[in-house]
C-alpha cells in the first residue's frame, strides 16, 4: 500500500503536470502559427515519357517535364522535373502507381511522393507529399495536389519550412 507521503508527492507531480500541459500545448500551436507557407503553382509539359503502352504491376517508367509558372499574366519557364513511377496495380480500366518526382527550380529542388490512380483518357487529381528539398527548399515539407491531363501536369504545392 502507498503511504500518505508518497501519495502526496505523486498527486502534487500530477497536478503540476496537468496544470502546465495546456500552456505547453498552446506554445506548440503558437510556434506553428509563425510558419510561412509558400504556395507554388506550376504547369508541366511532357518532353519524354517512357510509360509502356501496356502496363503490368511492377513496371516502371520515367517522365521528363518542362515546368512553367504564371507571373504577371505571362507563362514563364520555371525549371524542369523528372518523375519515376512504378505500377502497383494494373487492370484494363485503371492503373495505380507510386511516383517520386524531383522538381528542379531556380531556388532549389523539391522532392514529391504520391500514389496516383489513372483512368484511361480522363484527367486525374491526387494528393502529393513534399518529402524534401535543397537550396531554398532544404528544410521543406508539406503537401499539395497534382493533376494529370493528357501531356500536361498541374501542381499546386503548399511548402512549409
Amino acid at each position: 500500500m502507498i503511504n500518505s507521503a508518497v501519495r502526496g508527492v505523486v498527486i502534487s507531480a500530477l497536478t503540476t503536470a496537468l496544470a502546465l500541459f495546456p500552456a505547453m500545448a498552446a506554445h506548440a500551436e503558437g510556434k506553428d502559427k509563425g510558419n510561412d507557407i509558400e504556395k507554388v503553382t506550376l504547369t508541366g509539359v511532357n518532353v519524354l515519357d517512357t510509360m509502356p503502352d501496356y502496363v503490368e504491376a511492377g513496371d516502371s517508367w520515367v517522365t521528363h517535364l518542362k515546368l512553367y509558372s504564371v507571373k504577371k499574366k505571362q507563362l514563364r519557364y520555371a525549371g524542369d522535373a523528372e518523375s519515376e513511377c512504378s505500377a502497383v496495380k494494373a487492370s484494363a480500366d485503371e492503373l495505380t502507381a507510386q511516383c517520386t518526382r524531383v522538381l528542379r527550380l531556380k531556388k532549389g529542388k523539391l522532392t514529391l511522393s504520391d500514389m496516383i490512380t489513372y483512368k484511361p483518357d480522363k484527367p486525374v487529381t491526387a494528393k502529393t507529399g513534399i518529402i524534401g528539398g535543397t537550396g531554398h527548399y532544404r528544410s521543406a515539407y508539406g503537401d499539395g495536389y497534382i493533376t494529370l491531363e493528357g501531356n500536361r501536369v498541374h501542381l499546386t504545392l503548399n511548402i512549409d519550412e
